[in-house]
């Protein structure tokens, strides 16, 4: 082998090794992103919820708590977090929580989106993590991992090992016609990607499910391989509802998709319901 070829190597292997984080680190972060936050009567757990959001390492935040018009003391709490980037908008009537995330995406003024629920928690680099991964792939939307809890006793982390090994291979639709793994908290995206595709108000649960298989047949995905959410679910969570989700299944089957999925009665089986808003 000669002195030329190894150099060649040598040359290849070390832009395989810096230049992904070189470009990460020179990524500036300038461009404000939305975190959406739709809440109903949740008092008890909102306050740890934002003030996951606000201890972010990444600042350009514009934080948009939407009271789907609650009855008990969440104006008052929220008012004594001293943080500007704070807007607070309370509905008239309660639509549920997927009309007031479309609230949330209709009035936000960043160009990227972030969801948050009022009960579960961000690490403090998820919006940095997502962002940068979000750039560094050029990509529209990004998903990243999260812990499921439930009830404390157990938890679980989505997509599960076997659902990863498709996301790597850049089979996330294939995936995806087994079932859902790409919960709301986990989505950052741009807002001229969503702004078009707003949540579906008729689907009690199963909405970012919907949401998801209506947007990333036609959009550019990333992936950031870490738990960045960690999402609880307790006996009073709406994911606890079965009636509710064989309903959500029924309006998912009489939806058309634009994928091409080996299984066609998955969208209309319960017995894919392993991951659900």
């Amino acid at each position: 082998m000669n002195l030329r070829l190894i150099l060649k190597i040598i040359g290849f292997i070390l832009l395989k090794l810096f230049l992904p984080k070189s470009i990460e680190n020179n990524i500036s972060l300038d461009d404000k992103v939305s975190v959406i936050i739709p809440t109903y009567n949740r008092g008890n757990s909102i306050i740890k919820s934002i003030n996951s959001v606000i201890s972010q390492t990444y600042h350009n935040l514009e934080i948009l708590v939407i009271d789907d018009c609650s009855i008990d003391n969440i104006e008052t709490l929220i008012s004594k977090l001293n943080d500007s980037r704070i807007k607070y908008i309370k509905l008239k009537k309660n639509k549920g929580a997927s009309f007031a995330r479309n609230i949330g995406i209709q009035i936000s003024t960043g160009k990227y989106i972030t969801f948050q629920d009022s009960d579960d928690i961000y690490h403090s680099n998820k919006i940095e993590k997502q962002y940068k991964n979000l750039v560094k792939k050029k990509s529209d939307l990004d998903f990243c991992n999260v812990c499921l809890h439930f009830n404390d006793s157990f938890e679980v982390i989505f997509p599960r090992d076997y659902q990863q090994k498709n996301i790597r291979r850049k089979k996330i639709l294939d995936e995806l016609c087994n079932g859902n793994f790409i919960s709301t908290q986990s989505i950052f995206v741009k807002k001229n990607i969503i702004k078009d595709n707003l949540f579906d108000i008729n689907f009690p649960r199963l909405q970012d499910y919907d949401l998801v298989l209506r947007i990333i047949p036609n959009c550019r995905v990333s992936y950031s391989k870490e738990v960045l959410v960690d999402l609880y679910r307790n006996k009073d969570s709406l994911g606890n509802d079965q009636t509710k989700l064989n309903q959500s299944f029924y309006l998912l089957s009489l939806k058309k998709y634009n994928i091409n999925c080996r299984n066609d009665s998955f969208l209309s089986s319960p017995l894919n319901s392993r991951f659900y808003e």
